[in-house]
């Protein structure tokens, strides 16, 4: 018969090759395995495959730009990697402010965190630039903003409350993996709330997210046996997206927000171990790329889109979030270049300096903080507050470091 004789009929419609049962390797990592003609999809996982094909670039590049990011923080001196993840978290704040079109530069968002800028109020009376120095500076015409209407001013000072807050649950994420980075359901709903986010079911909380923790899972190593029937793992970054998007849409808050929703998906990474030195960067390419209601997860512009995936073509969340991964990261990367190059020229005048010299402190004070006033620095180094003006207006004068307030007292420095 053709059949014993290894010739089978090719009009045959019950014979298929005996590879066409074996998962393909590629979809079975993605969790992704493509249904046979006819056959449906499963209803549980069908937002987060049906797009797969067209997710498989950018996953890779944001994969790539995230794991590049993560492991030169780690490898990197401990000046410039506590510098960088205190950046980052300033840019991620500031990327979000953008997307609440309440728009601050990172740098004067570390300066209100110390107390070092003034209420939006202030612009009322037409003094913007002591409110936001380095947003203003910019601004062609500074004036324009003298007389915002007072509604505009009480909800910019509100997100900029918001975007302080993320800012430091960023970085109480930082240097955290695996199971403890988070801790309990319970802290993760305090860190939230600081976000605004009122659950009057916190149990509801703790089962919602239990269910998204549970299928994130680290990877059998090869030839260990999984779980018979469990479903394969989606790769880290589209769980990550997965759990934003299933925030905005579980209910367990009245008015959930992007913040809140993309600080679960870097909690989320964290717990995996996915990122072990840095903290998922989304909103620091926003500025750039991104495009959106303030009240909803964040898409692309359209000029971005056409260029990065095609003109006309549909941006889903999942691609949306994917570029603005990738396009952070390669930011905090250039930030970590730039961090480097301060610190090698910060050892060759350190080298050129008296041995009794206090310049290399000084350095490595600047690349810790993203800004630093003098007294901050005479306290750090228990010196008088003019040498360390002194100190900070030698490096000015160098070109290391320039001062951000735009005042002529209680004055701040940045490399």
């Amino acid at each position: 018969m053709a059949a014993d004789s290894g010739f089978a009929d090719p009009d045959d419609e019950d014979l298929h090759p005996a590879w066409d049962d074996t998962p393909d390797e590629t979809d079975a990592d993605l969790g992704a395995r493509r249904p046979r003609l006819g056959q449906a999809r499963s209803p549980g996982r069908a937002d987060a495959t049906e797009d797969l094909p067209r997710l498989l670039d950018p996953l890779c590049a944001a994969t790539d730009a995230l794991a590049r990011l993560d492991a030169r923080a780690a490898a990197a001196a401990g000046p410039v990697r506590e510098g960088l993840l205190a950046r980052l978290a300033w840019l991620e704040a500031a990327g979000c402010l953008a997307h609440a079109h309440a728009w601050a530069h990172p740098l004067d968002l570390a300066l209100r965190e110390r107390g070092l800028a003034a209420s939006t109020a202030l612009a009322a009376v037409g003094a913007p630039q002591q409110t936001l120095p380095q947003t203003f500076a910019a601004a062609g015409n500074p004036s324009a903003w003298a007389d915002p209407p007072l509604d505009e001013l009480a909800a910019g000072d509100a997100a900029i409350a918001e975007a302080l807050a993320l800012a430091r649950a960023l970085r109480r994420l930082l240097a955290q993996s695996g199971a403890t980075a988070v801790g309990t359901a319970t802290a993760l709903a305090t860190t939230l709330q600081r976000l605004g986010a009122s659950m009057a079911d916190p149990a509801g909380f703790a089962t919602w997210w239990n269910g998204v923790v549970s299928p994130v899972r680290r990877r059998p190593r090869f030839g260990a046996p999984d779980r018979q029937g469990a479903a394969p793992a989606l790769p880290p970054l589209l769980a990550a997206a997965h759990t934003a998007q299933s925030w905005m849409a579980a209910g367990l808050t009245h008015a959930p927000t992007p913040a809140q929703a993309l600080l679960l998906a870097a909690a989320l990474l964290a717990r995996a171990g996915a990122t072990r030195a840095v903290a998922l960067p989304v909103w620091a390419a926003y500025p750039a790329l991104g495009f959106g209601d303030r009240d909803a997860l964040p898409s692309l512009r359209s000029d971005a889109a056409n260029r990065l995936i095609g003109w006309g073509q549909p941006v889903s969340w999942e691609l949306a979030f994917l570029q603005l991964v990738a396009d952070s990261a390669r930011m905090g990367l250039r930030e970590l270049d730039r961090l480097e190059a301060t610190a090698e020229t910060g050892r060759g005048l350190a080298a050129q300096a008296d041995k009794r010299s206090r310049l290399p402190d000084v350095i490595d004070a600047l690349l810790r903080a993203p800004v630093l006033t003098p007294n901050a620095l005479a306290r750090k180094l228990r010196i008088a507050p003019q040498t360390a003006t002194a100190l900070l207006r030698d490096l000015q004068a160098r070109e290391m470091v320039r001062e951000v307030t735009g005042r002529g007292r209680f004055r701040a420095f940045a490399v």
